[in-house]
């Protein structure tokens, strides 16, 4: 068993050993046979994370996008109802209201 030294924290390991005991760093072995370090699975986690997160702004986005649209549809509609002028003021309200803005007076009385 051949002891070498950690490329990262310059302690001691094993040649057998796949991982440096004092720092936690790949040694040339584990690097050979493929081990993931824990930083590894923590990329491919952030990874996997910044996919789900790209995917979940995508869907916001066109939830977004048509809640400006029915806002611009409805605001479009309340432009185009009819208006009332008040028999007391003369102010202009908008069709559908009971009361003038202006003045109080309840509108559409005879």
């Amino acid at each position: 068993m051949f002891t070498g030294f950690c490329s990262k924290c310059g302690k001691e390991v094993s040649d057998e050993d796949y991982f440096c005991s004092h720092c936690g760093a790949r040694t040339k072995k584990g690097a050979e046979k493929g081990v993931s370090s824990p930083s590894d699975e923590m990329k491919e986690a952030f990874a996997r994370m910044g996919q789900e997160m790209e995917k979940a702004f995508q869907t916001a986005a066109k939830e977004i996008q048509k809640a400006f649209k029915t806002a611009r549809e409805n605001v479009r509609q309340a432009r185009d109802v009819e208006t009332v002028v008040c028999s007391n003021c003369n102010a202009t309200s908008p069709g559908d209201a009971v009361f003038c803005f202006k003045c109080g007076k309840k509108l559409n009385e005879e």
